[in-house]
């Protein structure tokens, strides 16, 4: 894949939209998004090049949701001087899954707030070629988010809800609250309750996303990828109409 196709793989893959979008909204330092079947085969030579780019210096990491690979990463990252953190507060490097509606060929990218990277110079360039000498297209997306302000990962006080492309909405965390949305497939129900927000209906097939943990720190997400929906919590407003 060259530079002008995986731009438009980023662009027009309908999962990765919002989550660009997030990524301008919540001020995240760096987001490296990889496609890859077996992503820990990757991640330790990645992190040593993205790392010049962070403004983090911590070495602990942690999971925002289940990843297929997790047991496998945390064994790369581990033996590579990576502690796992006790909380999301406390980590610098966190990471997450997300499943692509169609495989892509692999790749890499780095995101900050919404502007898209290409990183692939040097041994990067190498790495990537590497990659794609024999390419296995995948469906697995790995986002490995770096925090430059620990403090990103403190409790947020809104949810965001990013909905096929539609005007986002945030809902206050502070108050219960069940509020239903015309997604592509059907109707998706967003619950909030003590400060915690889940999808608690989807017309999804394989309901992933029912199955995710409710969030309420800053930076986590839940996402239906069929229906192209996404949460997101964040610290402070950033769309001008809340509801509750």
């Amino acid at each position: 894949m060259d530079r002008r196709d995986f731009f438009k793989t980023m662009l027009a893959t309908p999962l990765l939209t919002p989550l660009i979008l997030a990524s301008r909204k919540s001020k995240n330092d760096l987001e490296l998004y990889l496609i890859a079947e077996e992503p820990q085969k990757l991640i330790p030579i990645l992190l040593e090049e993205v790392q010049k780019y962070s403004l983090s210096d911590g070495h602990k990491f942690c999971f925002l949701n289940p990843h297929p690979q997790e047991k496998a990463l945390k064994e790369c990252l581990l033996g590579r001087a990576w502690a796992i953190a006790e909380e999301p507060a406390k980590a610098s490097l966190a990471l997450s899954f997300s499943h692509l509606q169609s495989k892509a060929l692999p790749s890499f990218t780095l995101v900050k707030e919404g502007r898209i990277w290409d990183i692939r110079t040097r041994k990067l360039l190498s790495l990537w070629q590497e990659m794609n000498r024999i390419p296995s297209p995948s469906s697995c997306l790995t986002i490995a988010t770096f925090k430059s302000r620990l403090t990103d990962f403190l409790t947020g006080k809104y949810v965001t809800v990013y909905n096929h492309g539609q005007q986002p909405e945030t809902l206050s965390l502070g108050k219960n609250l069940t509020k239903s949305f015309q997604a592509r497939g059907g109707r998706i129900t967003v619950q909030v309750r003590d400060g915690k927000a889940w999808i608690s209906d989807s017309p999804c097939r394989h309901k992933i996303c029912l199955y995710s943990p409710p969030v309420s720190l800053a930076g986590e997400r839940t996402i239906c990828a069929p229906n192209n929906f996404l949460l997101t919590v964040e610290r402070h407003r950033s769309i001008d109409t809340v509801i509750g």
